[in-house]
C-alpha cells in the first residue's frame, strides 16, 4: 500500500475542514431562520419633522421592524399620527412615538387649552370685581371698565369686551389644576385667565392700567345674543335718567286741588283759588 505524501495529507486535512465549515454554517443559518420573527407595522419620519408641526400623511410611512427593535410607545397607525402636533424634534426615519407627540389638548400643557387664534390674558380681581368668586374655568364673562376723570374727562362705565372664555382661575383649567394654587395677595386679589383675540389682548391690557376692571358672568347656557350692543355710562346719566311711571290697581286719583287752607274753630276747609 502506497503511503500518502505529506502534500496529500494537507490536501485532505483541507477538504474536511471545508466541509466541517460548511455544516457548521448550514446549522447556524437553520437556527437564524427559526428566530426571524416577521417585522410589525410601525409608523416613521419620511423627513425631518420640527416641534410644533402638524403631522400630515406626506410626512409620515409605515415600515416593518422586528418586534424587538419597535420603540416604547411607537405609534402603530398612520392615521393616529395624522394631524397631531408633533411635541419635539423627530430624525428622517425615527420611529414616532407617544411621548413625542401632543396627543391631547392637555399634553401640552395649559398652551394646549389656549382656541386657535385666540391669546391667554390674566387679569386681577377682588371677591367683588370677580363676582364673588364664582367664576371657574369654562365660563363665558364680560369684561366692564370704569375710568376716571382723568383718563375719559369723567368718570365713565362700559362694558368693552363680551363673551370671554375663562381658561382658568388662580391655576385651576378646566382639565385639572395646572400646577400649585395661587393664594390670594394682601388685597384680596386672584387672577382669572381669559381667551381673547391678539386685538382684545391690546384692549384688555389698556382697560386693566388705566380703568378698573369689573367682570360679569353670562348665564351657562345663554338664551340672548353672544353680543349685544351697549353704550358708555356717566354718573349723569344715571342721576338724569326718568323716574320710572307707578302704576297703581286702583281707580285714577283725582287732580290735585289748588287753594287757600282756612282755619275756623276747630275746622279746616280749602278755598279754591282759580
Amino acid at each position: 500500500m502506497a503511503k500518502l505524501s505529506t502534500k496529500g495529507l494537507i490536501v485532505i486535512a483541507l477538504v474536511f475542514s471545508l466541509a466541517a465549515a460548511g455544516l457548521v454554517y448550514s446549522y447556524l443559518q437553520s437556527l437564524a431562520a427559526r428566530n426571524v420573527r416577521p417585522g410589525l407595522p410601525v409608523v416613521v419620519a419620511k423627513a425631518d419633522i420640527a416641534p410644533k408641526t402638524k403631522m400630515t400623511a406626506a410626512m409620515l410611512k409605515v415600515v416593518e421592524v422586528p418586534d424587538d427593535y419597535i420603540q416604547p410607545g411607537a405609534v402603530r397607525d398612520i392615521n393616529k399620527a395624522v394631524g397631531v402636533v408633533a411635541r419635539e424634534q423627530i430624525a428622517a426615519g425615527e420611529q414616532v412615538t407617544q411621548r413625542r407627540l401632543f396627543i391631547e389638548g392637555k399634553s401640552a400643557g395649559f398652551s394646549g387649552i389656549i382656541p386657535p387664534g385666540r391669546r391667554a390674558v390674566s387679569v386681577a380681581v377682588t371677591e367683588v370685581s370677580g363676582v364673588a368668586g364664582l367664576v371657574k374655568a369654562g365660563d363665558f364673562v364680560d369684561v366692564i371698565v370704569t375710568f376716571d376723570p382723568n383718563v375719559a374727562g369723567a368718570h365713565l362705565s362700559q362694558i368693552v369686551l363680551q363673551n370671554l372664555k375663562v381658561l382658568a382661575t388662580n391655576r385651576d383649567t378646566e382639565t385639572g389644576a395646572a400646577g400649585d394654587g395661587v393664594k390670594k395677595d394682601g388685597a384680596g386679589k386672584t387672577t382669572v385667565t381669559l381667551a381673547v383675540t391678539p386685538d382684545d389682548a391690546a384692549r384688555l391690557a389698556v382697560a386693566d392700567e388705566k380703568g378698573k376692571i369689573r367682570l360679569a358672568l353670562r348665564p351657562y347656557l345663554p338664551g340672548e345674543e353672544a353680543i349685544v350692543a351697549t353704550v358708555a355710562v356717566k354718573p349723569r346719566d344715571i342721576v338724569d335718567a326718568p323716574a320710572a311711571p307707578v302704576v297703581s290697581a286702583g281707580p285714577p286719583a283725582a287732580p290735585p286741588v289748588r287753594g287757600i287752607e282756612v282755619i275756623r274753630g276747630t275746622k279746616m276747609e280749602m278755598i279754591p283759588v282759580n
